[in-house]
């Protein structure tokens, strides 16, 4: 029987980082977003993992008690988590604006978002609160500094010890109970195989970071999508995490660009025909697992980037990154797609996609491409 898609808006509204047009910050072809999520615990409470069923409740209802009270969170939604249907809870997932810990439900769990897809805040994960600001491109002040005026606007006793800070669940976090984290695309230093160079020098000179790959199937990591954040909050404020973090990945960012400059002037006819077979796997394919598919698009939008295949914008091609994944397919489709049937319909989508980008080429325009001027 066919299960129709939730029609409720509040799991549909689109993350800042992919509706690049009504959101804070600049389009990037590298940076996706910057995000700052900041974790706080009420006084008097235990750990939302070590409370009963009540406490949870009275913390909860302190914190959106306080919430409402605030200016600061005008045009913010909220929902209890166990009134949201399982396919609210995975498109909120696939969105990254919950963590598979909160998308279980359970009693006093709530998720607050804005209408811009730009700040929510967990109530109850593993922390009481944990609040996270988000816009496109790297600007990791602007993020902060909404995700502070929320956090400040809470006219609740926050648990501090006056040597280490802020006390959270895990004590990764203790400290300043802030992660500053930048997601990159880096699909030049992928395709040139210097990104397992990369990673050890980064290892090497960033101790105090984590970078991984962030996209993946039940298999494998796919695309070229990696989230840089800091490791540890313990003994630095708010504005050196962020620093640091904005210079690791500026680090990052200008060793892609290097690989994508080389690449231009290297002119590699093997690499020209890598990007066009990319493009007509997505515009031919009647099959595409998510690996596939993800790696693919990742490869076609650096040629898009490079001048070599017809241009995608940010806004559309982070759509469809966005778009790819199980149940953002199924909202597109109208209901939720089986297993079997979810890589055609995934190849049908991009088999769309590409051919009306794929029309905006004439034949001239692709005959004339020698395959040693592609780059």
């Amino acid at each position: 029987m066919t299960k129709k898609i939730t029609t409720d808006l509040f799991s549909k509204v689109e993350p800042a980082w992919v509706n690049v047009s009504g959101a804070m910050g600049t389009p990037d072809p590298i940076v996706l977003y910057s995000e700052v999520r900041i974790r706080r615990n009420i006084d008097g409470y235990s750990f939302p993992g070590n409370c009963g069923r009540s406490d949870l409740y009275d913390s909860a209802a302190a914190v959106l008690g306080s919430i409402g009270r605030s200016d600061a969170w005008d045009g913010c939604e909220f929902r209890m988590v166990d009134n949201l249907d399982s396919i609210s809870r995975h498109l909120l997932l696939e969105m990254r604006l919950i963590t598979p810990q909160l998308s279980q439900g359970g009693a006093g769990r709530f998720l607050l978002r804005d209408g811009l897809g730009a700040a929510c805040c967990m109530i109850n994960e593993e922390d009481h609160v944990s609040i996270s600001a988000t816009n496109a491109g790297l600007d990791l002040y602007m993020a902060y500094n909404a995700a502070e005026r929320l956090e400040s606007s809470l006219d609740i006793k926050i648990v501090r010890d006056t040597v280490l800070g802020f006390l959270t669940a895990n004590p990764l976090y203790v400290g300043t109970g802030m992660t500053a984290s930048v997601m990159l695309h880096l699909p030049a230093l992928d395709a040139s195989d210097e990104m397992s160079r990369v990673s050890e020098t980064f290892e090497r000179d960033w101790k105090r970071m984590a970078l991984y790959k962030l996209l993946s199937d039940k298999d494998n990591t796919c695309g070229s999508f990696y989230l840089l954040s800091n490791r540890s909050t313990l003994g630095i404020t708010p504005e050196e995490t962020i620093n640091a973090v904005d210079d690791a990945a500026q680090s990052l960012i200008s060793k892609e660009i290097f690989a994508r400059h080389k690449m231009m002037e290297v002119k590699d006819a093997d690499l020209g025909d890598r990007f066009w077979r990319a493009w007509g796997m997505l515009r031919h394919a009647r099959k595409l697992p998510f690996s596939e598919a993800v790696d693919a698009l990742s490869f076609v939008k650096l040629g898009s980037d490079l001048g070599v295949l017809p241009y995608i914008g940010d806004a559309e091609w982070r759509r469809l990154v966005l778009g790819s994944q199980h149940y953002h397919l199924s909202l597109s489709f109208g209901h939720v797609i089986e297993q079997s049937e979810e890589p055609y319909v995934r190849a049908a989508c991009f088999r769309q996609f590409i051919e009306a980008k794929s029309s905006s080429l004439s034949l001239g325009q692709i005959d004339s491409q020698d395959m040693n001027k592609e780059l």
